[in-house]
């Protein structure tokens, strides 16, 4: 999967001693709360903000400050997280962790997994509620009563990469471990957060997170930036300002995702969201597993 992003400066636009802070401990905000700051400030949209947006903003502080030590190793063991990246390799994504995946497009997505025993749909979903669904996966659909991977194509590339990845995640893990779940399984962009709780979840989320971020730039970014920054008092579950720099550098260079003015406020929201998420996640499997 390939992203970019043209990245505002995080804290541009802000005189000098008016630094973003959290009122009630004081903290300076990190880059990635000063970064959703600016976008709601030069929202495109009505105030005050729309469900949407709160929603958004509240994920991505909630992520950057959650310690993923703790429910990666409660969810999913090394050994299990081994055999994930195992079955990967040997079924879909032959270079996992040694190779970022490379983006390329729906029908590109789908011929290249057309053996693989599994329908595709591509739907373009617009307007808040169907902007808010990245995709789905349900096991047995139809009369074929194959597996059922739908995409919203409504999305950027980056944003359809990463739910084709994780949507074929599903399919993967439910293999592995044998999963019986019965209901849709949906992407959307508030449910970073609850993915943590859920070990298939989190273990497509973790496919996603390799393949943005194979093990050799994993390490440079989130090892060696991390030493060349001072961690916040707040824990290490934040990322240093230097590693959260890093990671939109990042994507800045290898994706395509921007967070300029072609992107509504909204869409740069939920971005921003998986950015936080899956350079959260990525971390956690080095510093937990030394994946």
């Amino acid at each position: 999967m390939e992203w970019s992003v043209v990245i505002l400066d995080p804290r541009a636009g802000l005189g000098e001693g008016e630094l973003l802070t959290n009122k009630a401990t004081s903290q300076t905000a990190s880059i990635f709360d000063a970064l959703a700051a600016q976008i709601m400030n030069s929202s495109d949209g009505p105030r005050p903000w729309s469900s949407a947006s709160r929603s958004a903003g509240a994920e991505i502080r909630a992520l950057a400050r959650n310690d993923y030590g703790l429910p990666l190793r409660r969810s999913l063991g090394r050994s299990e997280v081994r055999e994930i990246i195992a079955e990967a390799r040997s079924t879909v994504w032959p270079h996992l962790n040694d190779e970022y995946v490379r983006l390329v497009s729906p029908a590109e997505f789908k011929r290249h997994w057309s053996d693989l025993g599994v329908q595709f749909q591509l739907a373009k979903l617009t307007g808040p509620q169907g902007s808010a669904l990245l995709g789905f996966y349900v096991r047995e659909m139809g009369r074929s009563r194959l597996p059922l991977i739908c995409v919203n194509t409504a999305h950027h590339p980056a944003a359809i990469g990463a739910a084709f990845s994780h949507e074929m995640g599903h399919h993967l893990v439910g293999r592995l471990f044998d999963s019986h779940k019965e209901h849709a399984q949906l992407l959307s962009y508030t449910s970073y957060g609850e993915h943590l709780d859920d070990p298939e979840e989190l273990a497509a989320d973790i496919l996603v997170s390799l393949g943005v971020f194979p093990e050799a730039i994993a390490r440079k970014i989130f090892l060696e930036a991390g030493q060349q920054g001072r961690q916040s008092k707040s824990a290490s579950a934040e990322l240093p300002d230097s590693v959260s720099t890093t990671v939109l550098k990042y994507f800045e260079g290898r994706f395509g995702l921007s967070f300029g003015a072609q992107l509504s406020s909204t869409k740069k929201l939920q971005y921003l969201a998986g950015v936080v998420h899956f350079a959260k996640l990525r971390r956690a499997l080095l510093t937990e597993y030394d994946i």
